[in-house]
C-alpha cells in the first residue's frame, strides 16, 4: 500500500539521523521530506523484482528489514540484508541499469520514497555527501558483476592502456550554453573576429536560426583567409567555414571524443543533444577541453585537484587516482612510469594543499615569513614510486638566519604550515609514516645549515642508524617553494657520498645483506612467525636491494639526472658501458617487483608487501625466480665493485 506523506517533519527527523541525509542542510532535508512517499510493505513483500527497471525514486529504510536475493538459474541466494537507516536502490539509478537483485521485506517495513533527481543534483553541491555515496556504491553495486581478476599480473595481451582509459573515461558534460559562441552563416569575417577575440576562444560555431550547427571556423581559418589569401573581411564566414561539423552527442565518452578528432584530424567537436548535426548544439570542445573533463586521464585528475577545496573532493579525487593506477597495472604499463605519472598528480595535490593551508593561517591572523623554504618529497616518493597513499614521506628545508633563536621561531612557523598540510594529506587518504618521516617532525624540517651539516658528517651517517636516514635523504627531490635551497642539499648529497668511500661502503654492506626470498632448490623463503607467515616480503628482500644498488651505482659514477630507480639504472646502462646489460636486467626486474607490488597492494587494501606465493600462477613464478637470479647477479656486482666478502649466499 502506498499512500502520500502527510508528515514531513518526522520523515526529516528520520532523514537526520543517517548518512548521506546527514551531510544535508536542514532546510534541504526537509525538502526532500515534503516530497517524499511512504511505502508500508507487509512481510515478503517485494520492494522490487531482478531486472526491474529502476524509476525516479530512491528508498530509505525507515523501519523493518530488507533482504537482497540473487537469482542465476535455479539458485536464488542471499547475498544482502538492509536495516533500519540504509538507501535502497542507490546503484541502480546511479548506473541508469535494472536492479541486479530482487529485494524482499523480511518483515512488516516502513519505506520512504525519495526524489533521485533531487538528491543527484544536491550530490553535485555536497562534497561529504557525495563521497559517501560514492563509497556506499563501490561496496554495494558489486552484486551480480564480474569480479575482477585477483591475480598478480597483467590481463595478459587482452587489454591495453586505450582500453584502461576507455573504462575509467568520464562522460563529456556540456558547459553553460552562454560560453558557447555562435554566428549566422552571413557574418562578416571581422565581426566574427571581433566575437572570438572579445570571448578568448580559438573558434566560432557558425549556426542556423534553431542552432543547429552547419560550420566552424577557426582563429587559423581567419588567418589563412585574410592574411595569407587577402581575403575582403568583410565577406561573409560561409565563405571560409569548414563543414560537415564533426559532432558527438551530450554524455558521450571524453575518451571516444578524443578518438574521433585524432581520426578526423581536427581541433574542435561540436557536441549536440543527439550527436547529429539535426539537433542544437550545446558546446564546442578541443582536445585540452577533453583532457580536463576525462576522468581517468592524468591531465583530467590535474584540472580537477586545481579546482577542489574541500577534504572530502581531495580524497575522492585520490581514491580515483588510486583506481587509475589499477586500471593501467592490468592493462600492462610499467609500474615505473605509473610512479611517475601518479608523482606529478601527488606533487600537484601537495601545491593545492600548501596554498590552502597558508590561506588559512592568513585567515587566523598569522603573519607569514618571507624567506626562502622548500617542500621535499624524500624516500619512495622522492623516487617518483609512491603509487599507493599507504606511507607518506616528505621533509623541509628553510633558509637559515645565522641566529638560532631566530630560526627556532621560523621552525615555529614551518610546523604549524607542515602540521596543517599533513592534515589534509590524511584527509585524503595518506597514511601518516610510521618512522615520522615526515615535515611536521621537527627532526625532518629543518633549516638549510641544519641539513648541510648533517649530510656532510660521515661519521654520524655510517653510526647508528643515520644510515637509514641518509638514504631516504639521498633520494631527496623538490616539490614546492624555493628550487635553489633543494639544488644545493642535492648537490651536497653528491660530494659528502663521492668522497667518503666509507659511506659507500656500508652502502655496498646494506645492497648485500638481505639475500632474495628464494633458496638453491628454488622455493620460496617465506615469514615463519608473525601476522605473515607463509608470506614472502617483496619489499625488503626484493626491491630494496635492487632499489639501493642502483643509488650507490649512481652516486659512485656521479649520475645525478634521475631521482627513480627505473631511471637511475637507466642512466647506468646508458653511459656505463660495461653494466649496460645488468643495468637493463635490473631495471626490468625492478619494474616487475613493483608492478607485483602495487597491484597487490590495492587488491589486499595494504602496502602489498608480502606475498603469498601459494597465490602465484606458473608464470608468475618463473618470472619471480628471473628477478632473483637478477638480484643475485646485482648483489655479486656490489661485492666485487666494492671489495666485499665475495661468497654467494
Amino acid at each position: 500500500m502506498i499512500s502520500q506523506n502527510l508528515i514531513s517533519d518526522r520523515i526529516a527527523h528520520a532523514l537526520r539521523q543517517f548518512p548521506p541525509f546527514s551531510m544535508f542542510a536542514e532546510e534541504t532535508v526537509l525538502e526532500l521530506a515534503c516530497s517524499a512517499k511512504v511505502q508500508v510493505l507487509t512481510k515478503d513483500d517485494p520492494v522490487w523484482k531482478q531486472g526491474d527497471p529502476p524509476g525516479e525514486e530512491v528508498l530509505f529504510l525507515a523501519r523493518g528489514r530488507v533482504e537482497y536475493y540473487y537469482q542465476s538459474g535455479d539458485r536464488n541466494e542471499l547475498i544482502d540484508v538492509r536495516d533500519v537507516g540504509d538507501t535502497l536502490g542507490l546503484s541502480a539509478l546511479h548506473e541508469v541499469e535494472p536492479y541486479r537483485v530482487t529485494a524482499l521485506a523480511a518483515e512488516d517495513s516502513i519505506l520512504y520514497a525519495l526524489s533521485w533527481p533531487l538528491i543527484r543534483e544536491l550530490l553535485k553541491t555536497n562534497d561529504p555527501a557525495r563521497y559517501y555515496v560514492r563509497r556506499h556504491l563501490f561496496w554495494g553495486t558489486r552484486v551480480g558483476r564480474s569480479i575482477p581478476d585477483q591475480g598478480l599480473e597483467a590481463s595478459g595481451g587482452t587489454s591495453n592502456v586505450l582500453e584502461a582509459h576507455l573504462k575509467g573515461a568520464h562522460t563529456l558534460t556540456p558547459r553553460p550554453a552562454e560560453r558557447l559562441l555562435c554566428c549566422s552563416p552571413g557574418t562578416p569575417m571581422r565581426e566574427a573576429a571581433k566575437l572570438m577575440t572579445k570571448k578568448r576562444v580559438p573558434s566560432i560555431l557558425v549556426t542556423d536560426s534553431q542552432r543547429r550547427p552547419l560550420g566552424i571556423v577557426t582563429g587559423s581559418d581567419l588567418v589563412k583567409a585574410v592574411v595569407v589569401d587577402g581575403s575582403d573581411c568583410s565577406l561573409p564566414v560561409s565563405n571560409i567555414m569548414s563543414q560537415p561539423v564533426v559532432t558527438v552527442a551530450r554524455n558521450s565518452s571524453t575518451t571516444a571524443a578524443t578518438l574521433i578528432m585524432l581520426r578526423e584530424r581536427i581541433g574542435q567537436v561540436c557536441v549536440t543533444e543527439d550527436g547529429t548535426a539535426n539537433s542544437e548544439a550545446l558546446d564546442v570542445c578541443t582536445q585540452k577541453d577533453l583532457m580536463a573533463q576525462s576522468g581517468r586521464h592524468p591531465a583530467g585528475f590535474i584540472h580537477e585537484l586545481r579546482l577542489a577545496q574541500t577534504p572530502a573532493r581531495f580524497r575522492e579525487i585520490c581514491d580515483d587516482i588510486e583506481k587509475m593506477a589499477r586500471t593501467y597495472l592490468e592493462a600492462g604499463i610499467s609500474g615505473l612510469l605509473l610512479g611517475e605519472i601518479c608523482a606529478e598528480l601527488y606533487d600537484e595535490l601537495v601545491h593545492q594543499l600548501i596554498d590552502i593551508s597558508l590561506a588559512d593561517m592568513t585567515d587566523a591572523g598569522i603573519p607569514l615569513l618571507h624567506i626562502p623554504w622548500a617542500w621535499i618529497a624524500v624516500g619512495s616518493d622522492g623516487r617518483r614510486e609512491q603509487m599507493l597513499r599507504t606511507d607518506m614521506d616528505n621533509a623541509l628545508v628553510f633558509a637559515s638566519s645565522g641566529d638560532p633563536e631566530q630560526d627556532e621561531k621560523n621552525r615555529a612557523f614551518f610546523l604549524n604550515l607542515t602540521n596543517r598540510v599533513i592534515g589534509l594529506l590524511v584527509d585524503a587518504g595518506f597514511a601518516r609514516c610510521q618512522g615520522g618521516v615526515m615535515a611536521s617532525n621537527p627532526n625532518w624540517c629543518k633549516t638549510d645549515a641544519e641539513w648541510m651539516e648533517e649530510l656532510k658528517n660521515s661519521d654520524q651517517i655510517v653510526s647508528g642508524g643515520g644510515l637509514l636516514r641518509a638514504l631516504i635523504l639521498y633520494d631527496l627531490r623538490y616539490v614546492a617553494g624555493d628550487k635553489t635551497l633543494t639544488d644545493a642539499l642535492r648537490q651536497t648529497v653528491f660530494d659528502s657520498v663521492e668522497s667518503s668511500r666509507t659511506i659507500q661502503r656500508s652502502m655496498a654492506e646494506l645492497v648485500v645483506a638481505t639475500p632474495p626470498p628464494l633458496n638453491f632448490w628454488g622455493s620460496f623463503v617465506v615469514e615463519k612467525k608473525g601476522g605473515h607467515e607463509g608470506e614472502f616480503d617483496i619489499k625488503n628482500r626484493g626491491l630494496t636491494p635492487l632499489r639501493d644498488a642502483a643509488r650507490l651505482f649512481a652516486l659512485n659514477a656521479g649520475l645525478r639526472q634521475h631521482y627513480s630507480t627505473g631511471g637511475r639504472w637507466l642512466e647506468l646502462a646508458t653511459t656505463q658501458p660495461d653494466m649496460k646489460e645488468l643495468a637493463s636486467l635490473a631495471r626490468e626486474g625492478y619494474d616487475q617487483l613493483l608492478r607485483i607490488r602495487t597491484l597487490t597492494g590495492i587488491q589486499r587494501g595494504d602496502a602489498g608487501r608480502f606475498i603469498d606465493p601459494a597465490a602465484l600462477t606458473q608464470l608468475q613464478r618463473g618470472q619471480l625466480v628471473n628477478v632473483f637470479d637478477v638480484q643475485r647477479m646485482v648483489q655479486n656486482a656490489i661485492r666485487t665493485k666494492f671489495h666485499l666478502d665475495t661468497r654467494i649466499p
